[in-house]
């Protein structure tokens, strides 16, 4: 259910992050993209199952990559917003 959105003041993506707890997801912004990284073991039967997502955004060159924000919302979609350059 990932979605990119381009508004008048910034650029955003919303990541279905579902069943991932805000310590198990990690999000890197660059000049040039956005990288989106999760990790978590599950038992399951007594044996342990590794369970990983990972997700690339390519950033437009008219953001300001250094002012951008993740933010997990409790129904775990994480939303990463990034301000356009004036």
């Amino acid at each position: 259910m990932d979605s990119v959105f381009f508004h008048s003041d910034r650029f955003e993506i919303l990541v279905d992050a579902r069943g991932y707890r805000p310590e198990e997801l990690r999000c890197v912004i660059t000049a040039n993209n956005i990288n989106v990284t999760a990790q978590k073991k599950e038992c399951v039967n007594d044996s342990e199952k590794n369970i990983s997502m990972s997700r690339n955004y390519q950033l437009p060159q008219d953001i300001i990559p250094e002012n951008g924000n993740c933010c997990l919302s409790s129904d775990g979609i994480l939303l990463i917003t990034a301000p356009w350059r004036c």
